[in-house]
């Protein structure tokens, strides 16, 4: 409201407040010309505070918009940026894969060159370890549960904050490394066996 209007609201409160009062009753008397004249004053400053009014009115408003349109476009980015740490984290956990994969293959084929020299038993013997070791490789590297797993926590990385994305990036990499220590742990197993058995057969033509 406008300071002046506040003014002659007080003028007005002090006219009434200084009436005569009338004797056995709530009543009391004032000058009438001089309050209608500032009531007159009043109802003149009224459209000024009016128009103040409507003017704070749509400030307030046009700062909610603001607020809310700053809103969105943080969620958007926010949404952006887990998509993008989702991209990356997904190509980069099919990267591990395929490299693991190919390495196991190439450990297999080796393996496979080295036993072609064996005969009789030891071959089948062999062949049929390098079967098994193929499967498990295989059966490790086409484990869905890794992607699965990152792809969920993706999603609720794009609801939370950038500590989380972070965390299942983490989270990703740190399955792939076990995957491949698991690969690796049993291809070995392979290996040796695959030499113990040499060793025996190599014992057994010795005796002979």
């Amino acid at each position: 409201m406008h300071h002046r209007t506040y003014t002659l609201l007080d003028e007005l409160d002090s006219l009434l407040s200084a009436g005569k009062k009338v004797p056995l009753s709530n009543l009391c008397m004032i000058d009438r010309d001089q309050c209608r004249q500032i009531v007159r004053e009043i109802l003149a400053d009224m459209p000024a505070d009016i128009t103040a009014a409507e003017g704070i009115i749509e400030n307030q408003a046009s700062i909610i918009t603001e607020a809310r349109e700053i809103a969105e476009q943080s969620k958007a980015d926010a949404n952006m940026r887990a998509s993008q740490m989702i991209a990356e984290a997904n190509t980069k956990a099919h990267n591990t894969i395929a490299n693991a994969n190919r390495e196991a293959q190439e450990m297999l084929t080796k393996t496979q060159e080295q036993t072609r020299n064996l005969v009789g038993d030891a071959q089948e013997q062999a062949a049929k370890l390098l079967s098994d070791a193929e499967t498990r490789a295989k059966q490790l590297v086409e484990e869905q549960e890794i992607l699965a797993r990152a792809q969920m926590e993706a999603e609720e990385l794009r609801q939370d904050t950038q500590s989380e994305i972070e965390k299942i990036y983490n989270d990703v990499f740190q399955h792939i490394d076990d995957m491949l220590a698991q690969l690796d742990r049993s291809i070995s197993d392979k290996l040796m066996d695959i030499r113990m058995t040499r060793q025996q057969i190599g014992q057994g033509m010795s005796g002979r």
